[in-house]
């Protein structure tokens, strides 16, 4: 998946104070002193220190029923689970809560909640979530972060059938038409995924994250205006996020706008060094013929992460327009061993191994270089009529390139079927066709047109 990604807010019940949730034991249960400034009530924006604080009064008085310390816990918990490392301390109290009071619904679909969004056990999550809509069905929030879980395992039936059933008890829960539409374009209808991203956008048109899941969803349908303005939304309602410019660069390199991309690029890596968004930008440097840029970039992702494999896949393919062989068969063998279900890196390897049984792994010399096997161009000399043909064979960096063409061409073509074997042989014929009848015109620059034909061919060839 492009840069589209679900995240489901929490929704805070209405801000119920103990008292008012737990009547029959209102009358008893104990709450902060009467000039403490916060009460312990769920969904409470109130500072977490304070909030815990209040609960633990609570909490702590052995005397109070057990129902209302188990929901006192539950709110601890929201609170704890709003600071810095206070995951741990919010499962904790989850525990106590359902110990104590094993029918408090709120404390078996928060702690499925945390469960999530610790990067815990999904199974474990979605079995607490399950519990709390059997305790009650008419809670929302539990289907629509059941259908989060569900999301993240891809079981995307039971995902969609979750959003359903929140979205009827709460229509106009944008997070909940926004998380659907990710389901809907993980399972790959990007149509309906576009219409439940266009809901969530008019229920709430401040969610930048719905508009950059809504770029990505254009963009597979071909849409590539529409996905920039998308990305450019996201990043103009929040310039903070790195992976907002990551997209846009992204749907600009599928525009072939290689400049726009880099831009974009440079600010997600200004803003965070990550290893996809150097690879990223390592891509639209190679595309652009900046050989060099695009090395650095692929080994500085690696540096960053040395089990990246899609930073040796695209190195490989470099090295392999650079001729180096050997290094280009490491790269793809080394992408296989961390994906070996790449075929992009599969690929590659076949062809890197035909390659260097024809050729040899030594890497060839510069191009201006002459040797017993580079010792000429791909057609007889002595036989030589036309004069662009003359020319290729006068200067030996244009018989080298004549060369390369020409087995890159046969390398391509052995590897390409039907339809785009047909139109490979086309567009060479062209190719030739316009060489021979443009060459000695003014301003015809036969080397760099011959270089960038190369460069189309491994593009292909990649």
């Amino acid at each position: 998946m492009c840069g589209i990604r679900a995240s489901a807010q929490t929704h805070p019940p209405r801000k119920i104070s103990l008292r008012a949730l737990f009547l029959g034991a209102a009358m008893s249960l104990v709450l902060a002193p009467a000039a403490a400034s916060t009460e312990c009530v769920l969904g409470s924006k109130a500072d977490p220190a304070e909030l815990i604080s209040a609960c633990s009064v609570i909490i702590d008085q052995a005397s109070n029923p057990t129902t209302d310390r188990s929901a006192a816990l539950v709110v601890r918990a929201e609170a704890n689970a709003r600071t810095s490392g206070g995951l741990t301390r919010a499962l904790r109290d989850l525990d106590r809560a359902i110990a104590l009071d094993g029918k408090n619904a709120k404390a078996w679909r928060l702690r499925g909640d945390i469960l999530r969004e610790a990067g815990g056990d999904l199974n474990r999550a979605a079995a607490d979530l399950t519990k709390a809509i059997e305790l009650d069905p008419e809670d929302a929030e539990a289907y629509e972060t059941r259908g989060v879980v569900y999301t993240s395992q891809r079981r995307l039936d039971r995902a969609l059938a979750d959003y359903d059933q929140a979205i009827k008890l709460r229509p106009d829960d944008a997070q909940a038409w926004s998380d659907r539409g990710v389901a809907y374009y993980l399972g790959g209808d990007n149509e309906k995924a576009i219409r439940n991203f266009d809901e969530a956008l008019r229920l709430d048109p401040s969610r930048a994250r719905t508009y950059t899941n809504r770029g990505a969803a254009y963009k597979k349908l071909g849409q590539l205006d529409k996905a920039v303005a998308d990305d450019g939304e996201a990043i103009r309602l929040d310039p903070k996020v790195p992976e907002y410019y990551d997209n846009r660069g992204l749907t600009y390199a599928a525009m072939g706008e290689y400049d726009k991309a880099i831009a974009d690029y440079d600010q997600a890596i200004r803003r965070e060094q990550r290893a996809n968004f150097l690879t990223n930008r390592g891509d639209s440097y190679q595309f652009k013929g900046e050989l060099g840029a695009a090395l650095s970039d692929y080994e500085a992702a690696l540096k960053l992460d040395p089990n990246f494999a899609k930073a040796y896949n695209n190195r490989a393919v470099l090295y392999k327009k650079m001729g180096e062989r050997k290094k280009a068969l490491v790269d793809y063998e080394t992408a296989l061993k961390l994906d070996p279900g790449n075929e992009n890196a599969a690929n590659g390897r076949r062809s890197m191994i035909a390659e260097i049984a024809k050729f040899g792994a030594a890497t060839p010399g510069p191009i201006h270089a002459r040797s017993a096997d580079d010792s000429g161009p791909s057609f007889d000399c002595a036989t030589a009529k036309r004069e662009v043909e003359k020319a290729i064979c006068a200067d030996p960096q244009l018989g080298v390139l004549d060369r390369q063409i020409a087995e890159t061409y046969e390398r391509v073509l052995r590897t390409s079927k039907g339809r785009s074997a047909g139109d490979l042989r086309k567009t060479q014929r062209a190719f030739i066709a316009t060489r021979n009848a443009s060459f000695g015109r003014p301003g015809y620059d036969l080397k760099k047109i011959m270089q960038d034909r190369l460069q189309r061919l491994n593009a292909v060839g990649s």
